[in-house]
């Protein structure tokens, strides 16, 4: 895959393993109509996978929420293809502080819409998500997984970056320790 960025906040151009380029950017407030697109994009498993529970769609409460960050304590990243001169949000990928007094540690997750998986979106987007984390100060990233969901499992694992997982009453908890500068590629 090819990459071309200069500061976490530009574009980012990449290019899918099916030759198909794609941009990463910070998500914006304008993005929350095309997260309630894109979350109808998604299977039933995904929604499920990605939320840990079935939803029928996401509000416009839900929407705007998850598209408005401060880029601090709550950042995300999305991954976007223009189909047929139309811009598609096709993944995700987020973290939020869930406590400020200990701002070194978030939670974090990353979705990618079905077609477009197993193309090396999600990769990307991880990596993205945690060259910007590191930058703020954040050294551990955390995320419960559902059983089942071995693409995220696997794609933290053949990250690169020291993570460790547990099982805990059916959900997989994964850390990914950010400290270590000498891993500062995803692989």
């Amino acid at each position: 895959m090819l990459y071309a960025s200069s500061d976490s906040h530009d574009p980012e151009t990449i290019i899918l393993k099916d030759g198909r380029q794609m941009v990463i950017r910070p998500i914006c407030p304008d993005d929350a109509d095309d997260l309630q697109a894109t979350f109808q994009r998604l299977s039933i498993q995904s929604i499920y996978m990605r939320f840990l529970s079935f939803k029928k769609e996401l509000s416009d409460e839900e929407a705007h929420q998850l598209a408005t960050v401060d880029y601090n304590l709550r950042m995300a990243f999305v991954a976007v293809y223009n189909e047929n001169g139309t811009d598609i949000v096709t993944g995700v990928a987020r973290y939020c502080i869930l406590d400020p007094q200990h701002p070194e540690t978030a939670e974090a997750a990353v979705v990618v819409v079905d077609e477009y998986q197993g193309l090396g979106i999600g990769k990307q987007l991880l990596k993205r998500l945690v060259l910007y984390a590191r930058s703020k100060g954040i050294e551990i990233m955390r995320g419960n997984l559902q059983v089942g969901n071995d693409r995220m499992l696997t794609l933290v694992k053949n990250s690169g970056l020291p993570n460790q997982t547990r099982y805990v009453d059916g959900i997989w908890e994964v850390s990914i320790d950010l400290r270590l500068q000498d891993s500062t590629t995803v692989k």
